[in-house]
């Protein structure tokens, strides 16, 4: 008997595929409010400046596919 095709495992791929992609810059992010609560600004300015070439990599990423 023939499985009948599904899509499902194809998403599910691509969700989690999308999730490991965003964890570091979630976790830039996390770090940024932390720092910034603790008024530690210095590494607070070091997390924001990461997350901005986290993001420009992405902008460059998606310009040039």
């Amino acid at each position: 008997m023939p499985i009948p095709h599904s899509n499902g495992g194809l998403q599910l791929v691509t969700v989690g595929i999308a999730v490991i992609i965003l964890l570091p810059v979630l976790r830039v992010i996390t770090m940024l409010i932390a720092f910034l609560q603790k008024r530690d600004y210095r590494f607070g300015a070091i997390a924001a400046l990461v997350l901005l070439i986290i993001l420009f990599a992405f902008a460059i990423g998606a310009t040039s596919a």
